[in-house]
């Protein structure tokens, strides 16, 4: 009986709409990469999130899907909002490497030459931040001793 009464509840769950909100979050990955003596940034947001964006940041037919002009633009918006400072407060002037849609993610690409006694680092990922409130940045920090994860949230 238990069984037929669970069934039941959710079934009747099941066919009531569904209004969930999707999290609106970005993945960023600082790699101190030994091997080729670079930092490497990677910045992951969701295909759906970034072309949301795109429509109120550009305009609204742009297409991030399939239009290299918005990704391009899309791109640059992530690395005026993306910074990496060392110890005495100067920022590190990363170099864009590239940006791709990949199964169902936008991802954009930066680096820069590791710095020679780099003490101390601060980051800023303020990406998308302006446009939702409920925006959560992660930025994972990897390579150099254990990983160190920060968040970014509100604004």
């Amino acid at each position: 009986m238990f069984r037929i009464i669970t069934m039941v509840v959710v079934l009747l769950f099941s066919a009531l709409p569904v209004n969930a909100h999707k999290m609106k979050s970005a993945f960023t990955i600082v790699l101190f990469n030994e091997r080729t003596n670079h930092i490497e940034v990677m910045h992951r947001f969701m295909l759906h999130d970034a072309e949301e964006a795109a429509w109120q940041l550009f305009d609204a037919k742009a297409d991030i899907i399939a239009d290299d002009m918005t990704q391009a633009k899309f791109a640059a918006y992530v690395e005026e909002k993306f910074e990496l400072r060392n110890s005495q407060n100067e920022a590190l002037p990363l170099s864009l490497v590239g940006y791709q849609n990949d199964a169902g993610y936008f991802w954009v690409y930066q680096e820069i030459k590791m710095p020679k006694r780099l003490k101390g680092l601060a980051v800023r990922q303020d990406s998308l931040r302006e446009i939702w409130d409920e925006q959560f940045n992660i930025v994972n920090i990897e390579g150099r001793g254990p990983a160190t994860s920060l968040h970014f949230e509100g604004f």
